[in-house]
């Protein structure tokens, strides 16, 4: 227990900390899908197969947090992710309004 505090710290259960680990966590690709998915795209100059998209999202590598910290994380950077579960369909959205994204 001792090397965990080392590493840690000592854990607070106070009732502030208790509300924050109410708030639900959740998987956040970093870098963004869109990104990695505009990039690849460009790379392979043509557009990309749904299964090449969805082969996208099943190695890129994610983290967790909690909504808050995304949503901090979403306005820093001015965007937000197209999400993991809807994938090639919110990509096909983000081509169709984003024209000059396209290949």
């Amino acid at each position: 227990m001792k090397f965990l505090e080392k590493l840690f710290g000592k854990f607070d259960a106070s009732a502030e900390n208790r509300v924050n680990d109410e708030e639900p966590i959740v998987i956040v690709p970093i870098p963004p899908l869109v990104t990695l998915l505009l990039h690849l795209e460009r790379d392979k100059g043509s557009p990309l197969t749904e299964a090449e998209v969805v082969e996208v999202r099943d190695k890129a590598i994610c983290m967790t947090m909690r909504v808050s910290h995304r949503d901090q994380l979403v306005e820093k950077r001015g965007y937000a992710d197209i999400s993991l579960e809807n994938v090639w369909d919110e990509w096909q959205e983000f081509l169709a309004s984003n024209p000059s994204a396209a290949s």
